[in-house]
């Protein structure tokens, strides 16, 4: 209630007469309650009105200002008692049944307070604080378009009540409408600058409308005003995890369950962060956690089917997501992820029935259809699995996500244009979706852009789950700008082993720039590294660093030396096999292989965790055609999965198991055999790394170091590219594979099948 209302709810008690002592001291401190109500000392007025109900318990101003200061106070629990107690004395104006329907909104009985509100209203029809109330009222009974009627009709009368135009503005966010929520939370915010619920509501509204970081600051806003609430940290948790600021959204969350330990929408809010960075021991505690409070929350058992997944625990993880689908038959993350889960246990068929339930629910869906078409690929059913890439590619996009996966669906019918165009729209549409903008740098690279593509490659670092293993992000950056000559700068690692490969190359440009090189890369790389000339010493991750001037990731070493194709730093071999074991490995091959026949390594999968590993892996039965011929083939798979064991076994691929114990050791392999066939993994790069002859196989859509629509690498002179034509299609690849390898055999060499 305004100033000016308080006011009129005073003024109508006349004074009390004077009968005796207590009767004085009662009409003094009615008298002095109401001049401490009229200025909003609102403690002071609710001591002295109970001090009244101690001497006469059914005093009607009392009991109706008492209530009246409660309600203001936000204790409508306390205050509707006391005011039913005085309304049921008798008083029969239009601002007493307007403070108690107040009061019966407060404690949710919106029905009740209507009724009451209707006589407030037959006795003034124009009173502003009545049709405010009913706005309330209806707006608990999401009665959105009527309660907007109630607070104009309240806002044409007395158009400077700051809480009208809050509550206005909640139920235009409601209706799904921030745009125009945010005009009236404005004008609220303008009427009383220090309302939290309204600045919390103008934070929703800017989220809404997608304005995320203006939300972030509004949220803070309101904590400076109010505090650190549970709601408020648990929005401003929120925002940070759209805004893709994970971590930080996980501090500000945890601040909230330290206040609030069994709030269920902050645990959840937890979830989703953890979720994000990947930290799957702690979401599956936190999972565990939310659903010791409530079994039956299905969104609890899809976030500990995803902290399974993640952590390689299919059959749980499936079970988790049958879990929420028992209590969610429709829940459509549940279904997607649960053919994940199936997928991963290689049970393509069921998946592929999750995929069409889901399709069945949500229409065409660029995401479920990708996924369905990569299920329909490992099943050999390859033009279908075309034909589900197409739909996905022409599926309705309107978030940034969707955006993005038609652009994955476009690259893989070999749309790269119009795929560069989907992920420059999906940029557009949300800045900070990390792997859209990846993705284009990625494209451009991948059709040979290079001069847009390497600047723009750079946004890997705004990826959550990148970002929280940068190195060194607090010491200068060399990006080719500054003179080196003289200074230390230290080159580090910061993916997978290919990358780390094929990029060490640049170490001799840096160098040759006057500068000393350190190198930092993983430890099962360092010995191998130690044959790259002009770097004064490699340390690995855990390694003391010795003092260094720059630092720079690997992979920003092409944008630092402008790199584009045709100066791409390509020597035969810039790293060298130990020779020692080189001839040992000879002398053990040899050993075993038939005398003037070809000794071919292979390596059919890579890192099952890699966030493309069905498009570019194999399964080792599928290169089977292969041995019908008469060569050697030499395992150098540095992990065998499961599913491929028994195949393995019962081949005559000559395994040397653990006697692989680093990368030197498989660089010794491959330098003393005749070539290396692989999928696009670490394999590659050390073939190409020591100069010898790989043939590399691809998926439709390739990794972007591949380019397009050649069978050469101006990354690695030795490497012929053998592509899928057919996204999934392996067996066309594998032969002509063979193909290949039959031309390369003298007549005769082929054995019988």
């Amino acid at each position: 209630m305004s100033r000016q209302s308080a006011q009129d709810a005073v003024s109508p008690f006349a004074p009390v007469a004077s009968a005796s002592a207590v009767q004085v001291a009662i009409a003094d401190s009615l008298r002095n309650a109401r001049a401490l109500l009229e200025k909003n000392d609102l403690g002071a007025a609710r001591r002295l009105y109970e001090g009244v109900l101690t001497l006469s318990p059914d005093n009607v101003e009392a009991l109706h200002l008492l209530g009246l200061v409660c309600l203001r106070q936000g204790d409508a629990a306390r205050a509707e008692p006391l005011i039913g107690r005085s309304m049921r004395a008798g008083l029969r104006q239009a601002w007493n049944f307007t403070n108690h329907g107040a009061a019966l909104v407060g404690v949710g009985r919106y029905r009740d307070a209507l009724a009451v509100l209707d006589e407030a209203l037959k006795l003034d029809p124009a009173h502003p604080p009545a049709h405010m109330a009913v706005g309330d009222a209806l707006l608990g009974l999401e009665r959105f378009d009527e309660a907007i009627a109630a607070y104009d009709r309240s806002l044409q009368r007395a158009p400077v009540q700051a809480q009208a135009w809050s509550r206005r503005g909640a139920a235009l966010r409601a209706l799904g409408r921030p745009a125009d929520a945010l005009i009236s939370l404005e004008r609220a915010l303008k009427l009383d600058a220090n309302d939290a619920v309204t600045h919390a509501e103008r934070g929703h509204a800017l989220r809404e409308v997608g304005r995320r970081d203006e939300a972030l600051r509004q949220y803070r806003l309101a904590m400076v005003v109010c505090g650190r609430s549970p709601a408020l940290l648990l929005a401003t948790g929120i925002a940070l995890t759209e805004l893709g600021r994970a971590a930080e959204a996980l501090t500000i969350l945890d601040e909230g369950l330290q206040l609030a330990p069994d709030d269920k929408t902050l645990l959840y809010a937890s979830c989703v962060a953890l979720d994000m960075l990947h930290a799957r021991a702690e979401l599956l505690r936190r999972c565990d956690r939310l659903l010791a409070i409530d079994r039956e929350q299905s969104a609890a058992w899809v976030g500990r089917g995803n902290a399974l997944l993640g952590l390689d625990r299919h059959q749980e993880a499936a079970e988790a997501y049958r879990e929420a689908l028992k209590r969610a038959p429709g829940h459509v993350d549940a279904l997607r992820n649960h053919a994940a889960a199936l997928r991963a246990l290689g049970r393509h068929d069921e998946a592929l029935d999750d995929y069409d339930r889901a399709l069945a629910l949500t229409g065409a869906h660029p995401e479920l259809l990708y996924n369905r078409a990569v299920t329909l690929q490992q099943l050999a059913r390859y033009d279908e699995a075309t034909d589900s890439h197409a739909k996905a590619a022409s599926a309705p996009a309107d978030t940034a996500q969707h955006l993005y996966t038609r652009a994955v669906a476009l690259q893989q019918i070999g749309e790269h244009e119009a795929a560069l165009r989907a992920y420059v729209q999906a940029c557009e549409r949300d800045p900070h979706h990390g792997a859209a903008r990846r993705s284009e740098a990625y494209c451009r690279l991948l059709m040979g852009d290079m001069e847009a593509g390497w600047p723009l490659h750079e946004a890997r670092w705004h990826a959550t789950d990148v970002a929280l293993h940068r190195r060194h992000a607090d010491r200068p950056l060399w990006l080719g700008v500054e003179p080196i000559a003289g200074k230390t700068v230290l080159l580090h690692a910061e993916q997978g082993y290919g990358d780390t490969l094929q990029f060490c190359r640049y170490a001799n440009l840096v160098q040759a720039k006057g500068a000393t090189v350190i190198l930092q890369a993983p430890r099962e790389l360092a010995t191998l590294l130690a044959s790259l000339r002009d770097v004064s010493c490699i340390v690995s991750e855990d390694d003391a660093i010795p003092p260094f001037d720059f630092q720079v990731p690997l992979m920003s070493l092409p944008l630092a030396f402008r790199t584009t194709l045709d100066t791409i730093p390509a020597p035969g071999a810039y790293l060298h096999a130990d020779a020692r074991r080189r001839d040992e490995w000879r002398r053990r091959v040899d050993a075993i292989a038939t005398p003037h026949k070809l000794k071919i390594g292979l390596a059919w999968s890579g890192n099952p965790r890699h966030n493309n590993d069905e498009n570019r892996s194999l399964s080792f039965a599928e290169l089977a055609p292969l041995f019908a011929l008469d060569a050697t083939f030499v395992s150098l798979q540095p992990q065998v999965r499961e599913r491929d064991r028994a195949a393995l076994a019962a081949s005559q691929v000559v395994c040397f198991d653990d006697a692989l114990v680093d990368f030197a050791d498989t660089a010794a392999l491959i330098d003393a055999l005749d070539g290396v066939i692989t999928v696009d993994t670490s394999v590659a790069h050390l073939a190409g790394a020591v100069g010898r002859p790989v043939w590399i196989l691809l998926p439709r859509a390739p990794d972007w170091r591949w380019l397009l629509e050649r069978d050469d690498s101006p990354w690695y002179p030795n490497a012929r590219l053998f592509r899928q034509a057919r996204p999934g299609d392996w067996p066309a690849v594998i032969e002509r594979v063979g193909n290949a390898l039959l031309e390369m055999m003298p007549a005769g060499d082929v054995a019988a099948a």
